[in-house]
């Protein structure tokens, strides 16, 4: 798990905080004096981290902790985030007992804002806003700056902006599949041009946590690279089979990731790049008899 700690300590008693708590019965009062006495501050730590799960979901943890005397309940948490579409606001309705215990919240963080060319991208200054009620039924807008620049936000935004970067210049697709009675399944992976006009070569691809993908009929000796898409060329192909040699006990019962197949691809011979082998329905459908046989243990020639 990639953890980013991202620390803030609020006093509404004390400090001043741009954007610091307002009670909504103070509202129209000419002033910001919604602040609570010095013995009802709150102090509260927020950390934004994301786990296995949450890559699949696009989503984050932000991750809630009550340092201060009395509980609280936050009702209302919202990732502002200028470099990302699509940030979901959550009412999880979160019940924070003194001392410090984390609770998380998860929420979709959206997608990337990419412009032009830019594959390592910095995210924009950002912010967490929270809705807190005290103990004495007041509540409390909250807003938490992040770390800036901020080491998390900048890695989710590079990876939106790698991917589209690639997907302008070539697809890395699967073809049509067959079943053999095995519960296996045969296909192709497809190299498609979409704007390169270079050389595209793809490196390697691997399967996921529970399906080996390999080139045919060499497997694992195939050498690499496993195509070259040359230019003057809109398309090649790679023959493969897709099988449950890596089920194990284990693997089914941590499997979070069961259709992220990684590839690793170059422009005109330049660093290699990460994207993923884009999965439809159609893969999801073909895949589930390999699955089902991984999980009856008959998963044999």
């Amino acid at each position: 798990m990639l953890l980013v700690a991202l620390l803030v300590l609020v006093s509404l008693g004390g400090a001043a905080l741009s954007g610091r708590g307002h009670s909504p019965r103070d509202a129209g009062a000419g002033a910001d004096t919604g602040a609570l006495p010095p013995g009802d501050a709150i102090k509260m730590r927020v950390e934004v981290t994301q786990g296995r799960v949450d890559e699949v979901r696009h989503s984050v943890q932000v991750s809630l902790h009550n340092d201060g005397p009395s509980k609280l309940v936050v009702s209302r948490v919202e990732l502002q985030a200028p470099s990302f579409t699509g940030t979901e606001t959550v009412t999880p309705n979160a019940w924070l007992p003194p001392g410090g215990l984390q609770v998380d919240v998860p929420l979709l963080y959206g997608t990337g804002v990419c412009t032009g060319d830019q594959v390592k991208p910095q995210a924009q200054a950002s912010f967490v806003n929270l809705t807190v009620q005290t103990e004495d039924g007041r509540v409390q807008q909250v807003r938490l700056p992040l770390q800036y620049p901020n080491p998390m936000l900048d890695k989710l935004l590079g990876i939106d902006c790698l991917q589209a970067y690639l997907d302008q210049q070539a697809t890395f697709t699967f073809g049509p599949w067959t079943h053999l009675p095995s519960g296996w399944v045969t296909g192709t992976v497809v190299v498609h041009r979409t704007g390169f006009k270079g050389t595209v070569t793809l490196q390697e691809f691997v399967g996921s946590i529970l399906l080996e993908v390999l080139p045919t009929p060499g497997r694992e000796a195939t050498p690499k690279p496993y195509a070259v898409l040359k230019p003057g060329q809109d398309e090649v192909s790679i023959p493969i089979i897709v099988d449950g040699e890596r089920c194990t006990p284990h693997s089914l019962g941590e499997i979070k990731k069961p259709y992220v197949f990684p590839a690793w691809v170059s422009l005109d011979g330049g660093p290699l790049l990460y994207t993923e082998l884009k999965i439809t329905d159609k893969e999801i459908a073909a895949f589930k008899p390999v699955i089902d046989a991984c999980a009856a243990g008959h998963t044999q020639m």
